[in-house]
């Protein structure tokens, strides 16, 4: 079993950019899905993001994978964990969610992600988080909860909660899950190959949902809106974020970039304000300032565990 060296300053300063350049995905992601949430079938977006998805990288990376199937084969249990509940639980969960709850909502339950990740890497990795850490986590959860209130935290006591949002909180608790179980990747695999893998799995898994959606009569409309709006999200929220994500994860540990999704929603205020005329208050200035020290405290609170053994 050998131990992981730590990553070089200049590692953790490319994880760091991506980190950055993740969330920034994210947040257009959702402006984008905004403008055609009523256009385009969830499940069939969500199948047909991830089957051209693995058949674009498997363009760039299809000889590694081929070159490691049968470590495919050896580890298929945990490919399969991270193809079902990165790539297609998550997705299916959220927007699920999102039918019946607010985007407020989804931007405090959101704020667990955080939460979720350390504790579930300390279950799975016994990876220990810094009390500077946990003041960060802290942090940057009051910045965001500014937003979401617009200034007024106490306003949170106000939020109606529905159904809707137990859905949210188990998408959430998913994607915490990823987050960590990719952190677990057997040394030998190239981290191309598990994402492949996971793509792959994410598009067949969701696959029947789409065919369910197509017998009720939905179907993708092809339009100059909605191609335009595919290609966004095929290249940035799905191709890059998740490369750069996993990346990030192998880098500087799943605590850290779990920390990632409380940038998507100052980012996202920024994308609102530049593309759909948002104003800019006060307090989204003050919630900057909260979510970004709370990143640097977190970033800075020791490096990711390296006790782990590695396959």
């Amino acid at each position: 079993m050998a131990t992981q060296a730590p990553p070089s300053p200049g590692q953790v300063g490319v994880a760091t950019a991506m980190l950055i350049l993740t969330p920034l995905f994210w947040a257009g992601h959702s402006v984008v899905g905004r403008i055609i949430a009523n256009e385009i079938p969830t499940f069939t977006l969500v199948s047909t993001r991830w089957l051209v998805a693995f058949a674009i990288l498997m363009l760039f990376v299809g000889r590694t994978v081929w070159a490691e199937r049968w470590l495919l084969v050896k580890h298929w249990r945990y490919v399969l964990l991270t193809g079902l509940v990165g790539p297609a639980l998550f997705p299916c969960l959220l927007y699920t969610g999102l039918k019946t709850t607010t985007v407020t909502n989804t931007s405090i339950i959101q704020t667990s992600v955080p939460g979720l990740v350390p504790f579930i890497a300390w279950l799975l990795l016994k990876e220990r988080v810094a009390v500077q850490q946990v003041i960060g986590i802290a942090i940057s959860s009051i910045g965001v909860a500014l937003i979401v209130t617009q200034g007024n935290l106490l306003a949170i006591a106000g939020v109606n909660f529905v159904p809707g949002d137990l859905v949210i909180l188990t998408a959430f608790t998913a994607w915490a899950i990823y987050t960590v179980v990719v952190r677990l990747k057997p040394s030998a695999m190239h981290a191309n190959t598990l994402l492949a893998a996971s793509m792959g799995i994410g598009g067949v898994a969701t696959f029947p949902l789409w065919m369910w959606e197509a017998s009720q009569g939905l179907s993708f409309p092809i339009n100059e809106q909605t191609l335009w709006a595919f290609g966004y999200i095929m290249l940035f929220p799905t191709l890059l974020a998740y490369y750069f994500y996993n990346h990030a994860i192998s880098i500087v540990g799943p605590t850290k970039a779990g920390l990632a999704s409380h940038l998507v929603p100052p980012l996202g205020i920024c994308l609102g304000v530049v593309f759909l005329d948002e104003v800019f208050e006060t307090f989204h200035a003050l919630s900057f300032a909260l979510i970004l020290t709370g990143v640097v405290l977190v970033i800075r609170g020791g490096r990711a565990s390296s006790s782990r053994g590695r396959a």
